[in-house]
């Protein structure tokens, strides 16, 4: 990681043009609201390709979803190559972790890479030079905005650092607002379950929705107790407990229950 840069306070302004931020904003909800987050990210920050990412499940967090003005191929390969190298990403790292709360702002380039095989995959074969990240942590959910510059154009200056945090401060409160939308909707991808249920069921306190989430994955209580580090006993305990808070009285029900 080139530089990890925790942000209290406010988000600076970025004094964007108006039309450029409501077109953003109008695609809210909107199938194309990725492609809407490129076009604005390429406008305001040169960037070559955008990805967000939710806190799902514990296992790795959810694409939301990737675009690239570079040549969709890209955003595939980088998509597709991710999911096998998310343990190697310090974003994952963060997004994921309950130590912490609050905003950070990363850097990163591919030359700063360690692994062979992470910069390999997903920065040389999608043709990635850098990434600058906003990664928000709060204490129901986890979100990661990036924008990335393509191997061929140079990397974020240095100099423009506060005005890129502006940027995309805009882009995750516009991404945040779409997800909350389409979650509620009928369109979401089905593998989500944690942030749906963070969304559904506010009164679930954070383990009962992480056990609950994996439960309706098809984890055992004995494989959960592995993945959590805890007790299979505390597991059934908080299985028990999110049912209670649910209105159901077991896994059959709180599978229909997820999937109404």
């Amino acid at each position: 990681m080139l530089l990890e840069r925790r942000l209290s306070g406010a988000l600076p302004s970025a004094n964007l043009e108006t039309g450029v931020v409501s077109a953003l904003m109008a695609a809210i909800g909107q199938p194309q609201f990725v492609d809407a987050l490129m076009i604005f990210g390429q406008a305001t920050a040169a960037a070559d390709l955008v990805s967000v990412f939710c806190m799902g499940d514990r296992d790795t967090p959810l694409l939301v979803g990737t675009a690239s003005v570079a040549g969709k191929r890209r955003a595939e390969i980088a998509a597709r190559n991710y999911s096998r190298h998310a343990a190697d990403d310090r974003n994952s790292t963060l997004l994921t972790s309950r130590d912490w709360s609050g905003d950070i702002f990363t850097v990163q380039t591919a030359q700063s890479i360690t692994s062979f095989t992470y910069r390999r995959d997903c920065y040389e074969q999608a043709g990635i030079g850098s990434r600058i990240s906003l990664i928000r942590r709060r204490r129901d959910y986890g979100m990661a905005i990036s924008l990335y510059r393509a191997q061929e154009n140079e990397a974020f200056a240095e100099s423009g650092y506060d005005r890129l945090i502006a940027v995309l401060g805009v882009m995750l409160a516009a991404t945040e607002r779409h997800v909350a939308f389409t979650l509620k909707g009928t369109v979401w991808r089905g593998n989500d379950i944690q942030v749906r249920l963070a969304l559904n069921y506010p009164a679930l306190t954070d383990r009962e929705r992480e056990v609950a989430a994996m439960a309706i994955k098809g984890r055992t209580a004995a494989e959960i107790a592995e993945i959590l580090d805890i007790a299979e006993t505390t597991v059934i305990t908080h299985r028990k407990n999110a049912y209670r808070r649910m209105n159901v009285s077991n896994l059959r029900e709180l599978m229909a229950r997820y999937k109404a």
